[in-house]
């Protein structure tokens, strides 16, 4: 495989990925850039952000830039971190925690749909093989 085909390969899947998440969400007030963390920070939460950069594969940087956004827009909040005093955690509000009730069923329906046309065995396979790419860039950084 040669370097234009991962790099042309990844980048077209990943520009697909977030047309999907933007056609989910058209309508609702939940930016396309910010799904990830309202899903991480409201099923998973609460997390630091050092968790949340972690399971995003993010720059902590990043992450930082992109919650204080959720949470000027009323929807995330900075709580104590018991185990950590130095820390903090972030967790959804009320209103952030409604709106990724509207979209998550909106993704969900695509991202089903999605699966459903290419099958539980490619998916896995599939996955498996993002899995192992990744695990191969990480090797080389």
């Amino acid at each position: 495989m040669s370097e234009r085909t991962i790099l042309l390969d990844v980048f077209a899947a990943n520009q697909k990925r977030e047309r999907l998440i933007a056609a989910a969400l058209e309508g609702t007030e939940l930016p396309p850039d910010d799904y990830p963390l309202y899903v991480y920070i409201g099923v998973e939460g609460p997390l630091t952000p050092t968790e949340l950069a972690r399971e995003l594969g993010m720059p902590l940087s990043t992450v930082l830039f992109r919650s204080r956004r959720l949470e000027r827009r009323g929807h995330a909040e900075r709580i104590p971190n018991p185990e950590d005093k130095r820390s903090f955690l972030l967790q959804l509000t009320p209103s952030g925690n409604r709106l990724l009730g509207q979209a998550r069923p909106a993704f969900r329906e695509r991202a089903l749909a999605v699966e459903a046309r290419l099958g539980k065995r490619r998916v896995a396979a599939l996955r498996d093989g993002l899995t192992e790419l990744g695990e191969a860039i990480e090797g080389e950084l």
